[in-house]
């Protein structure tokens, strides 16, 4: 049985924003709250219906008794998202969230999806892991996904000849980028490279989400080859693309504890400000410090110590109401933008490259010194 683990001496009404003390790692409760926000979004309750054409054909047995399967599938999603959202019996509740998902796609053929497969999968292997040690379920299942998706690209002949790549870009689609690029080539060439560099690429980072060794690696692997086909293509393949960066949530090396964030007096006085606005688990404690060094900031948890620009990504990366704002206000900008798609994905493309450059595990003032050093 699960014991209802949640933090203590905190009230109902903020339990949805902590995520700290429950059977499950804080990054890993993170990631299921905004995968079932994000399948909300995209319509999973009212998608829910009777079998149809059902991948398991003895789920026609539903149909004597019409709308039952619809009604106990509804009831218990809307009972799992709320006692999910509220931290009590979180493992329990996105089993049931992630079954749910998964049993309404084999009752209907037609609305099969890959991503929101993937989504309840995730959900459900999240409730199968504890907070004791990393989500290795997790691991294994995106290197399945990736392992996957190539070998079903190597024994598709329309993929080593480069006519999907084709047919999709230049006639489905009609990418302007494609299609510039293409007139370069001799026919297909380019259809080719894609394609190749697609299933080569699939392969690889499928090896190094389950390699220990090579898994941060792959993860930023994972995050820049799907940008650039999002810049390329400016499709979002369903909400594939925000499904699979949230799943990435799950690969943090989140930390245990409070994290003590040690800074020059008076220095930092709206990021800290912000900061404290945004740490809903109270996790960060802030102290003045005099450093001997050119250090300004400094974050220190069980097990490491960082200081500077990398003590401030990781403090932001390590807070997880900056990453509700992102997905939110993606969300809110979709609706607003739904009838200017170019604009939202200009606004996109600008956004997602700004926060990979910025978060890449690059000292970027470090770089710029040494530049400045070798130009004197």
């Amino acid at each position: 049985m699960e014991t209802n683990t949640v933090i203590q001496q905190s009230s109902f009404w903020k339990r949805p924003l902590q995520f700290e003390g429950t059977p499950l790692l804080p990054n890993v409760l993170l990631m299921c709250k905004l995968i079932v926000l994000l399948l909300l979004a995209h319509h999973i309750f009212a998608k829910i219906e009777d079998p149809f054409i059902p991948f398991i054909p003895a789920l026609d047995i539903f149909h004597t008794i019409p709308n039952l399967f619809k009604l106990v599938l509804r009831s218990l999603l809307v009972i799992s998202v709320t006692t999910l959202f509220f931290n009590f019996y979180v493992r329990t509740s996105v089993i049931v969230i992630g079954s749910i998902v998964i049993l309404s796609i084999l009752a209907s053929k037609p609305d099969f999806y890959n991503h929101t497969f993937i989504c309840g999968c995730a959900l459900f292997l999240s409730g199968l892991t504890n907070n004791k040690q990393p989500p290795y379920l997790l691991f294994l299942q995106l290197g399945l996904v990736y392992f996957g998706a190539s070998i079903n690209k190597i024994f598709d002949a329309d993929w080593w000849s480069g006519a999907f790549m084709h047919n999709w870009l230049a006639v489905a689609r009609e990418n302007p980028f494609y299609l510039l690029v293409s007139k370069w080539f001799p026919h297909l060439w380019f259809a080719k490279f894609l394609s190749w560099t697609a299933i080569s690429t699939e392969f690889i980072i499928a090896f190094m989400v389950i390699s220990k060794k090579y898994r941060n690696f792959g993860i930023w692997f994972i995050i820049i080859f799907h940008t650039i086909l999002f810049t390329m293509t400016s499709f979002r393949y369903g909400h594939f693309i925000e499904s699979l960066a949230l799943i990435l949530l799950a690969f943090l090396a989140w930390p245990k504890g409070n994290m003590l964030v040690e800074h020059k007096p008076n220095a930092y006085h709206l990021f800290r400000k912000i900061m404290r606005l945004m740490d809903w688990d109270n996790k960060i404690i802030w102290k003045e410090k005099k450093f001997e060094d050119n250090s300004f900031i400094e974050l220190t948890t069980q097990t490491k110590k960082v200081t500077n620009d990398v003590a401030i990504k990781n403090i932001i990366l390590y807070t997880p109401a900056f990453y509700i704002i992102l997905v939110v206000s993606d969300m809110v900008l979709y609706v607003i933008l739904y009838n200017h798609r170019t604009t939202l994905f200009v606004l996109n493309a600008i956004t997602i490259w700004a926060l990979i450059i910025y978060f890449l595990p690059i000292n970027w003032s470090n770089y710029f010194n040494k530049k400045k050093t070798t130009y004197k």
